[in-house]
């Protein structure tokens, strides 16, 4: 199979364990964007966020930002898509967190807006390169909604039992992400193959976890990283080794770069 497109997750594939991009992963992502591939990042990450990625691969394209929310190019920022909804949807928990001192964050395709921010947010926005606005009403924004966020540390809770309609729960416990039903990188990775031309057999994926589940299974081949969990790498059509072996370079010297069939 020629492959004509690469798609990478960012934490726990790319980088490795200390957060940081090998001088092997940098050549191969490298080689493959040379080369003519197309290298799409594929991140639970704003654009912001993923730029010194960027910049240290030397590389520039799209990115699936948002575990599949929005869509960019790179270089301009421009929204290819988005799966995304209105703000007001979300009046209820975001009253409610108001009122019991919950922490919640909205992310749009280019913003990040917070009402309050304390020490513990502070310290953490930092860790994590996020760059946030201070807004005095978030249900006033116009732009549309790509993730809502709730960081509840003092484990408050009540906002959990809130009905939301047509909307997705992404992860669980007391941090919790809100997103459109649609808003997974699989469907954001078929409309940039559709954009592009590609067909997905010609689609070689690579990730560690859960949100890349739906990008391993859809693409033509999908590969989990070494220190992905079992029942990760079952659903696999391979596994590398892990990010902290240079597993995406291994992944693709077998199989971009010398058509083994096996990693």
């Amino acid at each position: 199979m020629s492959y004509k497109l690469l798609a990478l997750d960012v934490d726990g594939t790319l980088l490795n364990q200390s957060g940081k991009l090998t001088t092997k992963t940098i050549e191969a992502v490298k080689k493959a964007y040379d080369s003519g591939i197309h290298v799409v990042i594929s991140t639970g990450r704003s654009l912001d966020q993923t730029r010194p990625i960027l910049d240290e691969l030397g590389i520039e394209g799209i990115i699936v930002s948002h575990n599949g929310a929005t869509t960019l190019k790179t270089d301009t920022k421009e929204i290819i898509h988005e799966f995304s909804y209105d703000i007001k949807e979300l009046t209820e928990i975001i009253e409610y967190c108001r009122r019991k001192d919950i922490h919640f964050y909205v992310c749009t395709a280019h913003n990040l807006y917070v009402e309050r921010m304390d020490d513990y947010q502070t310290k953490l926005f930092k860790k994590y390169n996020l760059v946030h606005t201070m807004h005095d009403n978030v249900l006033s924004i116009n732009e549309k909604v790509a993730k809502f966020t709730v960081d509840d540390q003092q484990r408050v809770d009540g906002w959990r039992e809130i009905n939301i309609e047509n909307l997705r729960k992404s992860s669980d416990g007391f941090f919790q992400d809100i997103v459109h039903p649609q808003a997974h990188k699989a469907s954001a990775l078929e409309q940039v193959l559709r954009k592009l031309g590609v067909g997905k057999l010609e689609m070689i994926a690579i990730g560690d976890y859960y949100n890349d589940l739906e990008m391993i299974e859809y693409a033509g081949l999908g590969i989990a990283m070494g220190n992905a969990p079992d029942d990760f790498k079952e659903k696999a059509d391979a596994v590398t080794s892990s990010n902290d072996e240079d597993g995406v370079y291994h992944a693709l010297e077998k199989y971009l770069f010398s058509n083994k069939s096996e990693v």
